[in-house]
């Protein structure tokens, strides 16, 4: 009876070399490639060697660099090539590693097609010594797909605290406040958090125009001032400063427009040599490595948040209709600098929004759920009036508690998901300790979005169990697709006849067969092993502007959807070769 696979770290072998070298010979330089492998792999330190055992044999390796999270080789024994030997050992290795990349030599046609099979796909490549090399990256839903149960790469230790306190429904500035004191004081009151003098930076969620309207507040969409002058109240006696920062994610130019929008200024004016608000998006930044280097190996980090004392996260409690629930994980994106943000979709939104939280570590967070919003977040939702504070100091923990009170699951929000799948919190409720009223007494259940990703008449959709991400941003465009046809009003845009069928691929899962004859779409990285037989959208979930981009090709009379300002649509092109020119060569 055969035994799981054991991974044991150990050290470069002959065994190794010499299983290598007969691997590799049948190839043309086959034998330098090894011999360049070796080489590279003596030099760096991180490297990582994985014997593979089963019953007490070893049955292949996996050589494997920490530092990028990154495959190196991956090598089973002749007399048990199979795929599904080789995708143990990865099993095992993302057991332990979450979300990882690969390197392949382009010349190993059946390693990359295997990789591909797994859920890796070709991101990039580059020359090394010579050598083309690939570089893939394992998509993040077939990871999801790939798990058998949902487990942490580590056991959490320490058990977390989540405050709830309940907001009169009247809502006065002063009730307001009293409750903010009462939820910081179950947390060990606000002198825990701040000490004389230090510089507080505050990041609330001021994400669009949209919660003012005619001098009238919509709750849900952005953080309620109300809540923010409190905290900037209660923070003044002790801090030396306090910094309200923030950089609008939709249209980045935005941001000090949207202070004014919504009466910032008026804050700053009750102490203006203490009180200070920064835009992020136009702010300095320093360059900081990622740890693991999953996704990216550095991110630009706004020089306020890295010269900040305190950092306090003020995220909405808000449906979101590609993340699931906008809370403290999703908030840390407006913290980001706009080519940042954009890159983020660009290399892996979910694993990105992780990634912020290694760099930029909220003391606290204070979820504000005096107003929620449900249906389809995070602007265009509807209110829900819940009249409740959340905080806590570790963003899973706080997210768990939140979602629940919402009355979803925790998981079902891939950042959330992905960040408890690599330590950064935990969802159990048995590791959390809640103070405050109980949960059942304040859950509501929030309505989620109904996506529709249907086609048309000639326009195909091809889901191959795509993550929600992708399924929503294409939702969005494809609702502006069902209007009438200026061609023909009689029918909807979406049903017009093309001469060639219009096919659009995404997940990772897609079976249906590609007819190279018919216009074909591959959307993201589940189906970037297909950008050459197509037209690909890349981006994981593609940028909406790619979306509406690639989607629009098929309809070249008919002006574009708008996503952001018209002056901010320019600069994404530019923005995509500036990555593109910044990858590894």
């Amino acid at each position: 009876m055969k035994r799981e696979i054991v991974l044991r770290e150990g050290i470069m072998t002959d065994g190794l070399i010499e299983e290598m070298q007969n691997y590799y010979r049948p190839l043309p330089k086959g034998r330098d490639y090894v011999k360049f492998r070796q080489e590279r792999w003596r030099e760096k330190e991180s490297i990582v060697v994985y014997s593979a055992e089963q019953n007490g044999e070893t049955i292949g390796w996996v050589v494997y660099d920490p530092g990028k999270s990154t495959v190196e080789e991956l090598l089973v024994k002749p007399d048990l090539v199979q795929p599904e030997t080789a995708w143990q050992l990865l099993d095992e290795l993302v057991k332990q590693e979450s979300l990882v990349a690969a390197e392949t030599w382009q010349e190993d046609k059946a390693k990359q097609s295997a990789m591909i099979e797994y859920g890796f796909r070709p991101v990039r490549h580059f020359l090394q010594e010579g050598f083309s090399i690939t570089k893939m990256e394992l998509s993040t839903q077939a990871y999801f797909r790939r798990l058998k149960e949902y487990k942490p790469v580590k056991e959490y230790s320490t058990r977390e605290r989540v405050a709830l306190e309940k907001v009169p429904g009247s809502q006065e500035p002063g009730e307001i406040k009293a409750a903010l004191v009462g939820l910081l004081d179950k947390l060990g009151g606000i002198e825990r958090f701040v000490k004389p003098g230090q510089t507080v930076v505050l990041k609330p969620n001021i994400v669009s125009e949209h919660g003012l309207k005619d001098g009238i507040p919509k709750g849900g969409i952005v953080t309620d001032i109300r809540l923010v002058r409190a905290l900037v109240e209660l923070l003044l006696p002790l801090a030396g400063k306090v910094i309200i920062a923030e950089g609008a994610s939709i249209n980045r130019s935005a941001t000090t427009k949207l202070f004014e929008h919504y009466g910032y200024p008026e804050i700053v004016k009750t102490a203006p040599d203490k009180i200070s608000l920064v835009d992020l998006n136009a702010d300095e930044t320093v360059e900081k490595p990622v740890p693991g280097g999953k996704r990216m190996l550095a991110r630009k980090i706004p020089v306020t948040l890295e010269e900040a004392d305190v950092i306090i996260s003020l995220p909405v409690m808000k449906i979101h209709f590609a993340a699931g629930v906008s809370l403290a994980v999703k908030n840390l994106q407006g913290t980001m600098p706009p080519l940042e943000k954009y890159m983020t979709h660009f290399f892996g939104l979910w694993q990105n929004l992780v990634n912020i939280h290694h760099l930029v570590k909220p003391d606290l967070i204070i979820i504000d759920g005096l107003y929620g919003q449900e249906d389809f977040g995070p602007i265009s939702g509807t209110p829900k009036k819940m009249d409740l504070l959340i905080a806590g100091t570790n963003p899973v923990a706080v997210d768990s508690i939140a979602t629940r009170v919402m009355g979803l699951d925790p998981l079902s929000s891939p950042p959330v998901l992905l960040g408890y799948l690599q330590g950064l919190g935990p969802v159990e409720l048995d590791l959390i300790d809640i103070i405050g009223p109980p949960l059942d007494e304040v859950t509501r259940k929030f309505r989620e979005p109904e996506l529709d990703i249907s086609g048309g008449e000639s326009f195909h959709v091809h889901d191959g169990e795509a993550c929600r991400g992708c399924r929503a941003y294409l939702h969005f465009v494809l609702s502006k697709l069902r209007r009438p046809d200026p061609k023909d009003p009689s029918r909807l845009l979406i049903d017009r006849p093309f001469n060639r069928e219009v096919n659009l691929f995404l997940g990772p899962d897609t079976r249906a067969n590609i007819n190279p004859e018919e216009a074909n779409i591959f959307m993201g990285m589940c189906q970037q092993h297909r950008a050459d037989v197509g037209i690909h959208l890349p981006g994981c979930p593609p940028h909406t502007e790619v979306i509406i981009d690639g989607v629009y090709r098929m309809f070249p009379d008919v002006e574009k959807a708008k996503y952001a300002d018209k002056s901010e649509e320019a600069v994404l092109g530019e923005m995509l070769q500036q990555i593109l020119a910044s990858l590894e060569v």
